[in-house]
C-alpha cells in the first residue's frame, strides 16, 4: 500500500506488478517522458468496452450518473462521483479520466495525485503497449503537476521515478528520482523497494539484497519484499536464508496465495 493516500492496487510505484514479473525479462514500453500517445487509444473505445463489461444495475448506474454530468457541466461532485463509482468497478484505465478531468477544475495537490495514482495503476494492469503508452504519459503528467505543486510529496516523486524507469528513454532520471527520495528519507518504503527491484533486473543482487533487508526492517510484515528477498537468496545460492524467509513468510502472510507460494519454494528447497 502505498504512504498517504490509499491506492486502488497494493504496492503502487507500485508501486503494483506480480513477485514473478520482476525476475522476468524487462520488456517495458519506451517513450518519451513527457508524451502521451493519443494516435492508438480512445477513451470513449475504453469506456464502451468498460461499459459492456458491468452489469446490468451497475451500467444504470453510470447511466444516471453521465447524464447528470451532462446536465451541470463542471461539476467538481458529480465527476468525483463517477469517477469513484468506475473505481468500485475497479477500472482505474476509465475513473482516471473523469479525476484528471476534476482536477482540471479545482487544480489542487489532492486532485492530480488522485488522478496520477490511477492512470499509474492503469500502467501497471495493462499488457497492451499502446494502452501502456498512453497510461504512463498521463500518469507522468500528472505527477508533475503534484510535484510542481509540492516538491516535497515523496510518493508522488517515488511512482514518476518508477514510471521514468519502466515506461521511458530515460530509466536513468527514474533511478535518479528515486536515490533523491532516499536522500530524503531513509525510510521511504517504495522507494527502497523499488530500488530493489531494479537492483534485481540488472543483475546486482547484493543490493537487491541490502534494499529488501531495509524495508522489511521498516515494514516486516511486507509480503512482497520476503518473497522478493527469498528469491533473491535463491538465486545467490543461500538456501538457508532463503528458507529462513520463507518460513516467516509461510508463518505470518494473511495472503492465501503468498502462502501457497512460499510452501511451494520450500518444498522444491527441501527435496533438492
Amino acid at each position: 500500500m502505498q504512504e498517504g493516500l490509499k491506492r486502488i492496487l497494493i504496492v503502487g510505484g507500485i508501486a503494483a506488478l506480480t513477485v514473478a514479473l520482476y525476475f522476468a525479462p524487462h520488456e517495458g514500453v519506451k517513450q518519451e517522458a513527457k508524451a502521451v500517445d493519443n494516435s492508438s487509444f480512445s477513451f470513449e473505445d475504453e469506456l464502451q468496452a468498460g461499459k459492456r463489461r458491468l452489469k446490468r444495475e451497475e451500467a444504470e448506474q453510470i447511466s444516471l450518473l453521465e447524464a447528470a454530468v451532462s446536465k451541470e457541466q463542471g461539476s467538481v461532485t458529480l465527476l468525483d462521483s463517477l469517477g469513484k463509482t468506475w473505481d468500485r468497478y475497479q477500472t482505474p484505465a476509465i475513473s482516471s479520466h473523469y479525476f484528471e478531468e476534476v482536477a482540471k477544475l479545482s487544480p489542487e495537490e489532492g486532485n492530480w495525485i488522485s488522478a496520477a495514482y490511477r492512470y499509474f495503476d492503469a500502467f501497471k494492469m495493462t499488457g497492451d503497449s499502446a494502452r501502456k503508452s498512453y497510461f504512463s504519459g498521463k500518469a507522468i503528467e500528472c505527477y508533475q503537476k503534484v510535484l510542481a505543486i509540492n516538491p516535497k510529496n515523496l510518493d508522488a516523486k517515488t511512482d514518476l521515478g518508477v514510471i521514468y524507469t519502466e515506461a521511458t528513454a530515460n530509466p536513468m532520471q527514474g533511478i535518479m528520482m528515486l536515490r533523491e527520495v532516499i536522500a530524503e528519507n531513509p525510510k521511504h518504503l517504495m522507494a527502497q523497494f523499488n530500488l530493489g527491484v531494479l537492483a534485481v533486473k540488472s543483475g546486482q543482487l547484493d543490493k537487491a539484497v541490502g534494499r529488501f533487508e531495509t524495508v522489511l526492517t521498516i515494514d516486516p510484515k511486507f509480503d512482497e519484499a520476503r518473497m522478493l528477498l527469498a528469491r533473491t537468496y535463491l538465486q545467490m545460492n543461500n538456501n538457508t536464508e532463503a528458507l529462513r524467509n520463507l518460513q516467516i513468510l509461510a508463518k505470518q502472510s494473511e495472503d492465501q496465495q503468498m502462502i501457497r507460494d512460499a510452501n511451494s519454494l520450500i518444498n522444491q528447497i527441501n527435496n533438492h
